[in-house]
């Protein structure tokens, strides 16, 4: 039986390769990923894959097109990130991120596959999404009809040498000779966190000592980053107010404004020399409420990447989907892009896989996921391989599809502090860290600002809600006082329990969080076989739907 050639870009752990090889007609030959922890995995349970790139920019299409001839289907999730104005304390003005939704594309573009599909975060499609448009994008986008919009974005604080600045930014002067090596400028963000009383900032400085004293006595070799002579006379009084701390006198607030100032000046000159970098041209750069501003132009990363794809003669459909109307013990909703060569096209349009559970009835809980391994106590130990099981008599259909081996394999969990578990003895299921009593909530610096998912003890009696690296989120099982294991992680995300992960404690926490449940990723994968004119070797509704008693 014929199988599709299928290449998985920025493939993680491989919860969307493992989804659509389930259907028993997709076989991935290549895969890119670039963190080191999921490419074991990855390739641990995928063990066809012939070529494994860390980094896409650095795919060589030639190669996989002569080693494996045509290339039937592209899957992956581009990181796509947000921006705001409220977030000011970015490093970068300009994501990264969102520049490998463009890598993705021109995958699609040098592979030409019969059909793709892209994953990404539901609100890809806001307006938070978006591309700085540059001199380069011209052509491209006036091709593709897109009309950039004016506006502003804050890109630091005013100061006194804003002024200076405004003027090298006119005059179109290198802006590299005078930003600070990382390390400095680290040491700083450091010092104004330390800031919060006076005890702890000298506290700090003789814990640093040897550090500052090794930086002051080099300080002179810091005057070819200064602007002018006002921005050396500010350095040189940095210099005096460092002495002061270091022989612990009294601790000098004037100090932490002259940081600031050098810090915020700092994250302007980063932020107009990024623009730079990219092309991108600025109308205007001024204030407004203290705030530098800058005016450029963008466009939706959402409306040009639809775009882009129906150029390259895509018959393109998006929509969200929620995997636990596929099985999943999850409410977790992603946009899905499903494109289909037009002359491979075996349907009238292109739809996304309808629910397959469609009401709360349906769904399946927490306890239906992980509540037969409850009795198995997880270790901290990472040497821990594997434990044996025993079949507790579950029957639903979710439980024959996790339970697919003998043995339970990382079934590990965070090593938690005795507040932690002071904290798991006191929080009900449903509740979470907001729930505690204000005597647990002390070594939070602003209990307030606290998400509701951190300290989230899990509810037996439904999905769990989106799983994220339940580590960091400190989640506690329904039951137990004790943090959630990695594998019953997986198994909230679906994967079953011969696929097995490999790296760091964190780093198989983080996986499971940034995965494609494999579960919705069948789903998917069924929807472009029938589209393509293909079938299943069974459909997921059979192995997933409850049977009527």
């Amino acid at each position: 039986m014929k199988k599709l050639t299928t290449v998985d870009l920025f493939a993680g752990a491989g919860g969307l390769s493992h989804g659509f090889e389930q259907t028993g007609r997709f076989d991935v030959k290549v895969a890119v990923e670039i963190n080191k922890y999921a490419r074991e995995t990855y390739l641990k349970n995928h063990k066809n894959i012939k070529l494994m790139y860390d980094d896409i920019k650095k795919i060589d299409y030639s190669r996989i097109c002569k080693e494996l001839g045509e290339i039937d289907v592209v899957i992956g999730g581009p990181p796509c990130q947000g921006f705001s104005n409220a977030n000011r304390q970015r490093n970068e003005l300009i994501s990264g991120n969102n520049q490998l939704v463009r890598e993705y594309i021109e995958a699609i573009k040098n592979l030409r596959p019969k059909a793709f599909v892209m994953e990404n975060v539901k609100t890809m499609a806001s307006e938070k999404h978006k591309f700085f448009y540059s001199e380069n994008d011209l052509e491209e986008i006036s091709c593709l009809g897109i009309e950039p919009m004016l506006e502003r974005f804050i890109i630091g604080q005013t100061t006194t040498l804003l002024n200076d600045i405004i003027t090298l930014h006119i005059e179109k002067k290198e802006l590299s000779p005078f930003i600070l090596p990382n390390q400095i400028t680290s040491r700083f963000n450091t010092l104004l966190r330390v800031a919060t009383n006076e005890k702890r900032m000298l506290e700090y400085f003789q814990k640093n000592k040897s550090y500052y004293t090794g930086l002051l006595n080099k300080w002179e070799s810091f005057n070819k980053y200064c602007i002018n002579k006002t921005h050396a006379d500010i350095w040189e009084e940095i210099k005096g107010l460092m002495e002061q701390c270091l022989l612990k006198e009294k601790y000098p607030n004037e100090l932490i404004i002259k940081i600031r100032l050098i810090l915020e000046t700092q994250k302007v000159l980063l932020k107009l020399q990024e623009l730079r970098k990219y092309n991108v041209k600025v109308y205007s750069l001024d204030v407004l409420n203290s705030n530098v501003m800058v005016e450029v132009k963008t466009y939706n990363v959402f409306d040009y990447t639809m775009k882009k794809l129906e150029s390259l003669g895509y018959i393109v459909n998006s929509g969200i989907l929620n995997a636990a109307h596929f099985g999943v013990p999850q409410f977790r909703e992603r946009l899905f892009v499903i494109g289909i060569q037009k002359e491979h096209l075996k349907s009238n349009s292109v739809l996304l896989p309808c629910p397959i559970l469609k009401n709360k009835n349906e769904y399946y809980s927490i306890f239906e996921a992980i509540g037969d391994i409850e009795y198995l106590n997880p270790s901290t130990d990472m040497s821990n391989s594997s434990i044996n099981k025993k079949n507790m008599g579950f029957n639903n259909p979710l439980q024959h599809y996790l339970n697919d081996i003998d043995c339970l394999s990382n079934h590990i969990m965070t090593n938690s502090s005795k507040t932690a578990l002071n904290r798991f003895e006191k929080i009900k299921q449903g509740d979470n860290f907001h729930s505690l009593e204000d005597e647990y909530k002390s070594t939070y610096t602003d209990p307030t600002r606290t998400q509701n998912t951190i300290y989230l003890r899990l509810k037996y009696n439904s999905p769990s809600g989106t799983v994220m690296n339940v580590r960091k989120s400190m989640w506690i099982h329904p039951i137990k006082n004790r943090a959630i294991s990695i594998r019953e992680a997986a198994r909230l995300q679906s994967f079953p329990d011969s696929f097995i992960f490999k790296g760091t404690k964190d780093g198989q926490y983080q996986q499971i969080g940034n995965a494609v449940p494999p579960l919705l990723g069948r789903a998917v994968g069924e929807k472009v076989l029938e589209l393509l004119g293909f079938q299943p070797i069974e459909q997921l509704h059979n192995v997933i739907k409850r049977k009527l008693t």
